[in-house]
């Protein structure tokens, strides 16, 4: 039988940064991954690619904080273009009510330590952003923030990985946990069993199901946000990352001119949980959106659409860390429900969970302990995991 110090399950953004680190450490590493790096209809694979701190959950901020810090040399670090750029990110509101909530999140944002976060005036907002709407009547904007390529990244950070010298199973199906008494020994898998003093599920979507292998049932559910491409508009037409407080949107430029638009307008995902169905009433709403916060968007029209699987969790805040306080076994870590929000926290959660694995203190993840969900309302739980409605879930 194979075995290694650490088995990581799944190679999305997070999964690769997880194995990255530990690997950077002298760890044995394995990443067993059902198919290959972001591919359809992985969340790594769909995102969105916004390197943002704007919006953060207080318990994300640290490693909010430690992220922005390390995008820009980020690529250098991993030998590979990421397709990164700090073009800001504007939170915006229209009319005096969303006014009022654009001071408040403001607000929220310097509680989190985001010092350089400032409110804009409407003049400002569109100094910043000229082709916004004139219905803009304030912003907050966060000058560090940015975006990067999903895909780019997190195949980035699995090839660095393996340079380091972790070894990843491609094509390979995860069958279940091993479980010897009260502590996960090892994997099943497709290729046959695996040993390892510690398992990592970073599995997104279908962390769930694996973690039931050993008995632990998960607060997170699939959702499926969308994300549109439109046609190129002339590069420069818009420089920040976009977020509303009255429209579902996020919204930003790419490089090479399209607008993609996101924030969380739903899919259907299927029986089976490995594809989905788009909405009609979902690309026409989330193209509306679009059109009313940045006109621009409506000379041009949609070339490409899809959407991703996604975990999110009851308290829209991940789960990061050991599952033995949600009365779970020993020797299984569990990074997963970031609920549309983790790419751009991905570099300090795999540095994190590496520390955290090696016995090294990690304060930054206390608000994101797993054991939180033993403190969860069952009735509560229960009734958010059966809600198809897609309300909750954002993107960006």
């Amino acid at each position: 039988m194979t075995g290694f110090e650490v088995v990581v399950v799944g190679s999305g953004v997070v999964g690769s940064s997880i194995a990255y680190h530990l690997a950077r450490q002298g760890r044995q590493v394995l990443v067993v991954e059902r198919g290959r790096p972001a591919v359809e209809p992985a969340a790594s694979w769909a995102s969105a690619g916004g390197v943002r701190r704007q919006g953060r959950d207080p318990a994300e901020a640290k490693l909010a904080i430690e992220s922005i810090e390390r995008w820009p040399a980020l690529a250098e670090e991993l030998g590979a273009d990421l397709g990164y750029q700090q073009g800001g990110n504007l939170y915006v509101g229209e009319g005096d009510a969303e006014a009022e909530l654009v001071a408040r999140f403001v607000e929220r944002q310097h509680a989190n330590g985001f010092a350089d976060v400032r409110l804009l005036d409407s003049k400002e907002a569109h100094e910043v952003a000229p082709a916004l709407s004139e219905t803009v009547t304030a912003a907050s904007y966060s000058p560090r923030d940015g975006q990067a390529d999903p895909i780019l990244t997190t195949r980035a950070f699995a090839a660095a990985a393996a340079r380091q010298g972790a070894v990843a199973w491609h094509d390979t199906a995860t069958l279940g946990l091993i479980v010897e008494g009260s502590r996960v020994t090892g994997v099943r898998t497709s290729r046959g069993e695996v040993r390892a003093e510690a398992v990592v599920l970073a599995a997104g979507a279908w962390t769930d199901d694996l973690a039931l292998t050993s008995g632990l049932s998960l607060p997170i559910r699939t959702r499926v946000p969308q994300i549109l491409i439109s046609s190129p508009a002339p590069p420069g037409t818009l420089r920040p990352v976009l977020g509303s407080a009255g429209r579902r949107l996020s919204l930003k430029q790419l490089p090479s001119g399209e607008f993609m638009l996101g924030g969380g307008w739903p899919g259907i995902v299927s029986e089976d949980r490995r594809s989905y169905t788009m909405l009609d009433a979902s690309i026409e709403g989330g193209w509306a959106a679009g059109v009313g916060l940045v006109p621009a968007v409506g000379e041009q029209r949609i070339v490409r659409r899809w959407c991703g699987l996604e975990a999110e969790c009851f308290d829209h805040v991940p789960l990061i860390g050991p599952v033995t306080g949600l009365g779970g076994p020993a020797g299984l870590t569990v990074a997963v429900g970031f609920s549309g929000h983790g790419f751009a926290i991905a570099p300090a959660v795999g540095r994190a969970v590496a520390d955290q694995l090696a016995g090294r203190p990690t304060s930054e993840l206390a608000g994101l302990d797993p054991g939180r969900a033993a403190r969860f309302d069952p009735a509560q739980v229960e009734r958010f995991l059966t809600d198809h409605s897609e309300a909750s879930l954002t993107l960006g």
